[in-house]
């Protein structure tokens, strides 16, 4: 970590920001000539090094970041534009750029997400195809280090036009960088088309790629065969989905079909056929664990997958790709930039006020009994929920019992939490009083909890604790549940499909059952029926990976964006009979209504920026913008 390529990156930021404001940007460098880059081995790897910058930032405001990290649509979570979570602040964030539907390129915040990831990801595909065509001609350069640049490259280039054609599906897809003379005026490939490619380039980039053993630690965060699989396997997911294989209608009445781009919907052989190539994938992944390569985190350092106070603990066999935040304390950008919490002084919102994210009713009543039983099978039409009794679950005690993930990642009221007990009431005859944690407006929580899993509780407001971050990309917990949702995709629950002894109920229930090593069988999840598996899988993957942003692109990829996202989210309100509550105090909780959400059917894919619209002919528009 002592010379980590983030350090270096980073000091270049400011530089290539001006580098890469628009699409397909000629420029080379910013700090050398082409000759003193070309021709110089050191000067080449901080061309390549430069790569990395883009998995950090778009080009665009300096506190919102491309991938990874909690604070990037307007210092909010973009899990607050899901059901699962909502951004505190009702001027910036999630609220204002997506959970009302006024999509647009120029909503305040909204740029990050809808048109700077065109920008970014084309930039730094420029400089994968500059990197692939000039390293074999550096002097001085070796056969190994020409070799593991070019499967960088071909690693990024894959990874950036993955992040393209999940958001707006199939793109122009460039493998070389172009010159000022030649043609711009690009069409749009075939999402299949475009899949391939990418499968291609995460082939080629394999053979010169270091396994997670053989990684040093100051490389952590560069690709190895385990990262290059694991993209590969998501990728074949993705592609297997129904919103990339069936027919995208989106209601618009009798437009002219010339104006918009559609894809040609798959046969259902087609389509089991992916599913089959989705989990071949994941299993090639699966196969490292065998050799040492990755692991599951065991539960007495879950935790520390995301976060940790040893430098030695930064790389974990859980993680397959990341990007790594180097030590901080609680103070300065880093909290700006999206730590969510509170302080010991009572600070529930967002640092300084400026914004927060916060755990919804909606995603605690996701949460399993600690058993595995469903306390919640469903909302009636007044929104309450349809209460399974059987379970011992009643909304008074909604937190007792509960699968154990819930309190890893929410604190909720009274929750002890650095030396003293989270207070998340109003007192019931007199809402003017409340407890430290609701002293304020807007920036206060509004859902009545607070987010806990990416928030370490030795940092503290004026404390001298630090951490060592990561945000992930691909995790081995991930690769399970994508092999978990392909074989019973392509076989149902409980078909060894593919003769390796290997079922989706027991990819599925090695997640279920981490946490309780004690009884490794206790939350299995026994069914031959598809759909029902298929419907707790989902659920897993959203208590699984809540501010990881995977639940946005789960809930698009099934074309169910109108039906989860066009809600209402929820939280409570929580009183106090007496003025001043302790721990054994009685509270009373009620379900409240926060916000009516809004998703239209044609938000499935996102807008191809106007302005790249503009510039173009040949660039067809998605359906519905």
């Amino acid at each position: 970590m002592k010379k980590s390529i983030l350090y270096i990156i980073l000091l270049q930021v400011s530089i290539l920001f001006t580098a890469c404001e628009e699409y397909l940007d000629m420029k080379e460098s910013a700090l050398f000539t082409s000759d003193q880059v070309f021709e110089n081995p050191t000067n080449f790897k901080k061309f390549v090094d430069d790569i990395y910058t883009y998995y950090h930032y778009w080009p665009g405001d300096w506190a919102c970041q491309s991938f990874g990290g909690l604070g990037r649509i307007g210092y909010s979570s973009f899990e607050g534009a899901s059901d699962l979570a909502e951004a505190s602040r009702a001027v910036a964030g999630t609220n204002a750029s997506f959970n009302l539907g006024n999509w647009s390129p120029n909503a305040y915040g909204a740029q990050v997400e809808l048109t700077w990831p065109w920008a970014g990801s084309y930039a730094a595909i420029r400089r994968c195809n500059v990197v692939l065509e000039k390293v074999d001609g550096v002097n001085g350069l070796s056969a190994s280090a020409a070799n593991g640049y070019k499967s960088e490259a071909l690693f990024a280039r894959a990874f950036f036009y993955f992040e393209l054609i999940k958001r707006y599906g199939g793109v122009p897809y460039l493998t070389k960088s172009l010159t000022e003379t030649e043609d711009m005026n690009l069409p749009r490939e075939p999402y299949d088309t475009c899949v391939a490619k990418i499968i291609r380039d995460l082939d080629a980039s394999l053979p010169n790629l270091p396994q997670a053993s053989a990684q040093a630690a100051v490389d952590f965060g560069r690709p190895t065969v385990g990262a290059a699989l694991a993209l590969k396997a998501k990728v074949l997911l993705y592609a297997a989905s129904p919103l990339n294989t069936e027919p995208y209608e989106i209601g618009i009445g009798d437009r002219n079909p010339d104006l918009y781009y559609n894809e040609i919907p798959n046969t259902p052989a087609e389509t089991q056929q992916k599913w089959i190539e989705a989990a071949k994938a994941a299993y090639e992944v699966m196969k490292l664990e065998d050799l040492g390569e990755c692991a599951l985190a065991d539960s007495a350092r879950y935790k520390n997958v995301f976060y940790t106070s040893n430098v030695t603990d930064v790389k974990n066999k859980e993680t397959l790709f990341s990007r790594i935040d180097g030590s901080y304390q609680f103070s300065g950008g880093k909290a700006l930039m999206g730590w969510i919490g509170f302080s010991d002084v009572g600070a529930s919102k967002g640092y300084g006020g400026a914004a927060g994210t916060f755990p919804t009713q909606n995603l605690i009543d996701l949460y399993e009994m600690e058993d595995g039983s469903i306390p919640i099978s469903g909302y009636n039409a007044d929104g309450s929920p349809i209460i399974n009794p059987a379970t011992g679950y009643v909304d008074q005690k909604m937190w007792k019992n509960r699968d154990p993930r819930l309190r890893l990642t929410v604190l909720c009221n009274q929750d002890q939490w650095q030396d003293r007990p989270v207070q998340i009431w109003f007192y019931k005859n007199n809402p003017t009083i409340s407890g430290s944690e609701m002293k304020d407006a807007q920036d206060y929580t509004t859902t009545g909890y607070l987010s806990k899993k990416m928030w370490s509780e030795d940092l503290r407001q004026g404390g001298v604790a630090s951490v060592y971050m990561n945000w992930i990309w691909f995790r081995y917990t991930d690769v399970l549940l994508w092999y978990a949702e392909a074989m019973n995709q392509a076989y149902g629950p409980n078909t060894d499909g593919l003769g390796n002894g290997k079922t989706a109920s027991w990819a599925l229930n090695r997640i279920r059952n981490r946490l309780n090593p004690s009884n490794p069988k206790k939350r299995d999840l026994i069914t031959s029926d598809k759909n029902y598996f298929h419907d707790r899988l989902m659920n897993e993957r959203a208590i699984e990976f809540v501010y990881e942003e995977q639940r946005w692109w789960d809930v698009i990829r099934y074309k169910k964006g109108d039906d989860v996202f066009n809600k209402p989210v929820y939280g409570i309100r929580i009183y106090s009979p007496v003025t001043s509550p302790t721990p054994s105090t009685t509270f009373e909780i009620t379900r409240r209504k926060i916000e009516n959400r809004v998703f239209l059917n044609y938000m499935h894919k996102y807008p191809i920026p106007y302005a790249e619209i503009e510039k173009s002919s040949k660039l067809k528009q998605n359906s519905g913008w």
